[in-house]
């Protein structure tokens, strides 16, 4: 937690005195397991939706360079190939998944890849999040894949209001349909 706690700190200065970040690393699979850790021992949906909203805020000015999106893993003859991977997930550099559900649709929370989201989680709240949802290890792999050899988290809503913005967010980054 201390390390995190500096981690935050040194980031939020970078950001705070306008020095580039050109170079953040993305953690190893440890780290992440440390981060799940530490959200599980909140006591409280309030302040956990805060530390999920940091960490993705975190996560987005992160460069995924020299992380490759193809991951070799050498499945053991009898080995199932989760087992595989979770047996090999701490030499891989890797992001923990996060993931918005409502009404069944899940949207993925990296706004590096959905920047619109950005405006989203400002309204993540104890009455727009209904429920959230640890999934580590072979839990995380089997739903997931690759992608989540850090491990997921899993928000849960069904706030109209959160519906509504996703909807318009979504909308606004669609490119206009082609008219030739």
């Amino acid at each position: 937690m201390k390390s995190t706690f500096i981690a935050i700190l040194l980031i939020t200065a970078n950001l705070c005195f306008g020095q580039k970040h050109d170079k953040i690393e993305v953690g190893f699979k440890t780290e992440s397991d440390d981060w799940i850790s530490d959200l599980e021992k909140i006591d409280s949906k309030e302040k956990q939706i805060n530390f999920i909203v940091e960490k993705v805020k975190h996560d987005s000015i992160i460069k995924l360079e020299n992380v490759s999106d193809t991951i070799v893993i050498k499945v053991n003859k009898n080995e199932n190939v989760n087992d595989a991977i979770i047996r090999q997930s701490n030499k891989f550099k890797c992001k923990i998944l996060f993931v918005l559900y409502q009404n069944k649709t899940g949207y993925i929370l990296d706004l590096n890849k959905y920047p619109i989201f950005s405006d989203v989680l400002k309204y993540f709240n104890n009455e727009t999040i209904k429920s959230i949802e640890i999934l580590k290890d072979e839990n995380a792999t089997s739903l997931y894949g690759s992608q989540a050899i850090c491990g997921a988290v899993i928000l849960n809503s069904d706030d109209k209001k959160l519906i509504k913005l996703i909807r318009k967010s979504i909308k606004k980054q669609k490119p206009p349909a082609n008219s030739g």
